[in-house]
């Protein structure tokens, strides 16, 4: 059977009966971060250890199990049986079998889970239970424990769905209602927001710089004059330096890193923060120039 990820061995008693490998991880529709792990099950007949005792059948009841962070083998979450609920059965000839288990991760725990990844790919265990009922009765399964590891683009992949174009890793949801019409801004959003889930802090910080300098430049286009005399139209003269500091202020992480080459590399935590203040910055700026 293909390994997947990883894989590992299933015995009934000190009888290996099958493999169960972690092929696919993927995001689920739900009202908090969910993710599901697809599990491909390759179930044997029990040989017995006993001379001339012929093959048994077994089914596969039901399973769940653990799910554990890195080399500290840190607590993630319950794995939970997935979709259908069918029993699995055992085969006299190879042949595989897809279940899956699903597992709620909750903001918090998503949030730890990359700042613990920090850019990588992604180190996983996974503690499986089983019950494998053979002649009607309940046996004494086991599956051993299986230490994989998802790719970072597949990781990637999952993530994206799971927090969308306009919520951040904490579920902090930014509707942009105003902040709409600077689409080449929120375009260097998406990709400041890539960046730091790819690791490339110091992109990320640059692609937010860039967000906000575009902005300007739109307003500028627009009204024909630079941000801060744009907002003092509009609003008073201290309100719009305020606001113009903070707009000042959202572009100078970007400026030691795009003019000063020999910067110190930014951590994932700061390279949040620019994504964050650069898109709360458009969304404020463009509601302000809206009034």
């Amino acid at each position: 059977m293909a390994v997947g990820y990883g894989d590992a061995r299933i015995s009934i008693g000190r009888t290996m009966v099958g493999r169960v490998a972690v092929t696919k991880v993927t995001a689920v529709s739900a009202l908090t971060p969910r993710i599901r792990l697809d599990l491909a099950w390759t179930l044997g007949q029990f040989v017995g250890l006993g001379h001339g005792d012929p093959p048994k059948d077994y089914l596969l009841i039901d399973f769940g199990g653990e799910l554990r962070l890195g080399a500290d083998d840190l607590f993630v979450g319950t794995l939970v049986r997935d979709r259908s609920r069918r029993p699995l059965r055992s085969f006299d000839y190879v042949d595989t079998q897809v279940a899956s288990v699903a597992l709620d991760l909750g903001c918090h725990r998503l949030e730890r889970i990359e700042e613990h990844r920090a850019g990588a790919a992604l180190n996983l265990s996974m503690h499986l239970w089983t019950r494998i009922e053979m002649g009607g009765e309940t046996t004494d399964a086991q599956v051993e424990k299986i230490t994989f590891k998802v790719p970072r683009d597949d990781w990637l992949a999952a993530l994206g769905a799971l927090t969308g174009e306009q919520t951040d890793l904490l579920e902090i949801r930014y509707d942009l209602v105003y902040a709409a019409r600077y689409k080449a801004s929120l375009k260097e959003i998406r990709l400041s927001r890539e960046a730091a889930d790819r690791g490339d802090f110091n992109r990320a910080v640059l692609q937010a710089r860039k967000a906000v300098s575009l902005m300007e430049e739109s307003v500028k286009a627009a009204t024909g004059e630079d941000l801060r005399t744009a907002l003092t139209d509009r609003i008073d003269e201290r309100h719009a330096n305020l606001y113009g500091g903070i707009v000042k202020r959202a572009k100078d992480m970007g400026n030691f890193t795009a003019h000063r080459p020999q910067a110190r590399e930014y951590t994932r935590v700061e390279a949040l923060f620019a994504v964050r203040l650069a898109t709360i910055t458009l969304e404020a700026v463009a509601g302000l120039l809206a009034t």
